[in-house]
């Protein structure tokens, strides 16, 4: 039995996708262009790394935010990172946020595209269809919990 080497297969973009959290809530974005991408689906909002204006992921993360929310990252923390396959088929390796502090006022700067939501963070797993998105919301909600932003109920802490 002789043993095929074949190239490793590397990923053909680099994204970031970030889970903005506000009481309790998270901002998730329903798409709303027929012609774009995830089509009247409910997800987490993200984008490409772009080397051409990012240094790295975290960079990625901070332009995304501000072009799709207008606001400025302050506090975050890096869930995960993993490999998934985009609408277009194509090999992503992805960097998953969640954004506990920002400096502003969150609002939808791309409404051609899609339509900002903020559901509980309980709430927002029955909306989302795709399983790494469900996997985020684990994830944010352990980190929320552990850092006393969350009951383990998922609601807030009284102020």
């Amino acid at each position: 039995m002789s043993v095929e080497y074949k190239e490793k297969i590397s990923p053909e973009i680099e994204g970031v996708i970030f889970l903005v959290c506000k009481e309790g809530n998270v901002l998730l974005e329903e798409r709303i262009d027929p012609n774009k991408a995830y089509f009247g689906l409910k997800i987490i909002p993200g984008g490409h790394v772009d080397y051409l204006m990012d240094k790295n992921h975290e960079d990625a993360r901070d332009r995304e935010v501000f072009e799709e929310c207008g606001v400025v990252v302050k506090g975050s923390v890096l869930l995960d990172t993993f490999y998934n396959v985009t609408a277009a088929k194509k090999l992503c390796f992805t960097s998953a946020y969640l954004v506990t502090d920002y400096e502003g006022e969150v609002q939808d700067k791309e409404p051609e595209k899609s339509k900002h939501i903020w559901v509980r963070i309980q709430e927002a797993k029955k909306l989302l269809p795709f399983v790494e998105s469900r996997y985020i919301l684990d994830l944010a909600t352990k980190k929320l919990t552990e850092k006393g932003l969350l009951k383990d109920s998922g609601e807030t802490h009284p102020a």
